[in-house]
């Protein structure tokens, strides 16, 4: 390779910035959260009341909550009354994604 391709090629490696998002970076701007699942909606949406979260001020609230990647390729299926996680974007507190149902059922099957 040339003097020319040299100079150009560290050239242009310092103009370049890395705008890849870190992992930590990433996680950091979201909550995760455990909740209930109240109520089905149409589109697989569903109605969730948070139980626990890593924000304090997440507690409590009722969340529009959609189905995450894995659990709407494989057709998951959440009932009311399904213990769920998932997490809340800090850019809309009002939607959260479910990435898992609890299988613990126990509760209702007794009658």
């Amino acid at each position: 390779m040339g003097k020319v391709q040299e100079h150009k090629r560290a050239a242009k490696a310092k103009r370049q910035i890395d705008f890849t998002p870190s992992v930590a970076s990433s996680q950091s701007d979201r909550f995760e959260i455990i909740g209930e699942v109240e109520s089905c909606l149409p589109n697989t949406m569903f109605r969730v009341r948070v139980i626990d979260s890593t924000a304090e001020q997440m507690k409590g609230r009722l969340l529009l909550g959609t189905l995450a990647g894995k659990m709407r390729l494989y057709r998951i299926r959440v009932m009311p009354g399904d213990q769920v996680k998932g997490y809340v974007s800090k850019y809309d507190l009002t939607k959260c994604k479910i990435t898992y149902r609890s299988s613990n059922r126990q509760s209702r099957t007794n009658h």
